[in-house]
């Protein structure tokens, strides 16, 4: 029995991380922003090597309506 391809389809699929350069375009966040909320947490990344990913999840969590109070909150 095989699967229909369109529920394998590539463009369902959320990803797990993006890269910073990623999480820049698609939250229209600068570089300063975007490192600070590495920085204190707020966002939450991994890193591969020497490569820093953002947890996609996260971004979609600050992005999200009530993200953005959470995110400035001390």
């Amino acid at each position: 029995m095989s699967i229909p391809r369109t529920a394998l389809s590539r463009d369902s699929l959320k990803p797990i991380t993006v890269t910073v350069a990623e999480a820049k375009r698609l939250s229209g966040l600068g570089h300063t922003k975007l490192w600070e909320l590495i920085g204190s947490g707020v966002l939450e990344t991994v890193r591969v090597g020497r490569r820093r990913l953002v947890i996609y999840a996260s971004l979609c969590r600050l992005l999200a309506p009530d993200g953005q109070v959470r995110a400035e909150a001390p």
